[in-house]
């Protein structure tokens, strides 16, 4: 199926900002995998990203991106979901790693409310809030 993102990334360091977000997963889930392709827009910035999820039982998936440093860790409890990982981020020539942490919450069968913090060494750098929309 076919979902868009829309909402606010949130960045604290150096100073506050708040750039849009526009993000669209395009996805097909067969064989207990989930293979998803995103376009993620940021302002006028867009990056493709490949995610690949395996489902372990009914509650876990461990997922796979180029740009993660080890695994995905997916929970689903209900219609809540937590993904954890480290992320590889490019910042002024650099590459840091950054511990994600995502929440989201199935609020119906075509809509999810998405919660990200983006941390290093326990420090907050960044939030982002998307409202996901399921359109095919």
């Amino acid at each position: 199926g076919e979902v868009i993102a829309k909402g606010n990334l949130v960045i604290f360091y150096p100073k506050t900002t708040i750039k849009n977000l526009h993000v669209v997963f395009k996805g097909i889930f067969k064989n207990n995998k989930l293979k998803l392709h995103e376009r993620y827009i940021e302002n006028k910035k867009e990056i493709i990203r490949n995610w690949v999820f395996e489902k372990q039982t009914n509650t876990l998936f461990i997922g796979k991106e180029k740009n993660v440093k080890g695994n995905i860790t997916v929970i689903t409890d209900k219609n809540h979901l937590k993904m954890r990982y480290f992320f590889k981020l490019l910042i002024w020539k650099f590459t840091i790693t950054v511990l994600v942490n995502d929440y989201m919450f199935l609020i119906n069968k075509k809509e999810i409310v998405n919660t990200t913090y983006v941390s290093k060494f326990g420090i907050n750098l960044a939030k982002v809030i998307l409202l996901y929309k399921k359109i095919k």
